[in-house]
């Protein structure tokens, strides 16, 4: 095989697909980027490291088609090393590899092509049209909510479920829950044209990658299911990615269906009264109990904390909608990624007594519909 790249077009491609590559040294194969190249003047990049994977074609000068795999970081590590313009590989019988620009040249050893593991299906039964800036907006609201390696799968994921033109999507991680719910115009792709009704849960590492890809344009993306994947196709790039397998739970029965306080309060206030609060609570030590950041709703908001590096304290005017006062407590950084994940320039926050968490709403509903509920801390003093 020989072949010549543009440099920065080969990395532009490379890149995203880095988070596909397995990196357990577990098999030679799956930590290489498999090329594919073909007379057509194209070559297919592809990465798989049997959990998920990525697929994109880039243009460039075939003098002699063939296939390889080529170690990912060593290959990402050697174009980012060589000056931008032309870069030639050549893979000789023994897939001895050279890669070289000018007077450069680097020799190393790649794979038979014959060694990638085949991909699964990437076409699925089902689908859907999605405009890119809106995905960004929903999945950006409820990201803060995704566990992190949480013995519980589906904490560690995002619950989607599409129903005609009606897209919702939920996170949570045991503190705290954020919905996500909107009617909209959704093109659907179902091969067999049957309505709409779609659930699945993706990993929350796997949005995080998708996330990066997406622009915040109306260019659409397609999204389509088989039994097992999830398939973004994003432009000229196919990420997919196995899905959790487990059943949702009913979220719906942890939102309380009264309150006894409702107040309204600017976004922006709140959140740089609790980012006040974060400058001392102290990290968390072995054998030291967590400070929280303790709310007193009467008239205003009062904002303090207490903890081994200081105080503070705030007052927040607030509009009071119903109820009565509360002193309620909550850990700072788990209350302080909802109301960053908030865009509405004003919130709701409704209580029900100081061990059951707060909802969180916009003030308005056309500033979009969206739901976060955070549990309390128990105050200790």
């Amino acid at each position: 095989m020989i072949v010549i790249f543009d440099r920065d077009t080969l990395i532009n491609a490379l890149i995203p697909a880095m988070y596909t590559v397995s990196g357990k040294n577990t098999m030679a194969s799956i930590e290489g980027v498999h090329l594919v190249c073909t007379e057509d003047g194209r070559c297919q990049l592809q990465t798989y490291d049997l959990e998920k994977g990525m697929r994109t074609n880039i243009e460039c000068k075939v003098e002699k088609e063939g296939s390889c795999i080529i170690n990912a970081q060593k290959l990402l590590q050697i174009l980012k090393a060589m000056p931008k313009g032309d870069i030639k590989v050549s893979v000789d019988s023994t897939y001895n590899t050279v890669i070289e620009a000018g007077l450069i040249h680097f020799d190393i050893k790649a794979l038979p092509g014959s060694q990638f593991p085949s991909l699964p299906e990437l076409k699925g039964d089902r689908g859907f049209i999605f405009p890119q800036y809106l995905f960004r907006r929903f999945v950006n609201k409820i990201l803060f909510a995704i566990g992190q390696n949480d013995a519980r799968p589906i904490f560690n994921g995002a619950f989607f479920q599409i129903r005609d033109n009606n897209i919702t999507i939920v996170s949570c991680d045991g503190n705290r829950l954020a919905i996500c719910e909107h009617d909209i115009a959704i093109e659907n792709r179902n091969i067999y044209r049957e309505k709409l009704n779609l659930n699945f849960i993706v990993p929350g590492r796997t949005l995080i990658e998708v996330l990066k890809m997406v622009k915040d344009t109306e260019e659409e993306m397609e999204i389509r299911l088989t039994l097992k994947y999830v398939i973004f196709k994003i432009g000229k790039y196919t990420f997919f990615s196995k899905t959790i397998e487990a059943q949702y739970f009913d979220y719906t029965r942890l939102i309380p269906k009264t309150s006894n306080l409702e107040i309204r309060l600017d976004t922006d206030e709140f959140r740089a009264a609790l980012e006040r609060s974060s400058l001392i609570i102290e990290d968390r030590l072995a054998g030291t109990l967590r400070s929280y950041v303790k709310f007193t709703i009467d008239e205003a908001l009062s904002v303090s904390t207490q903890s081994a590096n200081g105080n503070v304290y705030d007052e927040i005017n607030i509009e009071k909608l119903s109820g009565e006062d509360i002193v309620i407590a909550f850990e700072c950084k788990v209350l302080l990624d909802a109301i960053k994940s908030c865009d509405s320039g004003k919130m709701k926050l409704s209580f029900v007594n100081p061990l059951t968490g707060v909802l969180i709403e916009p003030a308005k509903n056309n500033e979009g519909k969206f739901t976060f509920y955070v549990m309390p801390m128990r105050m200790t003093r």
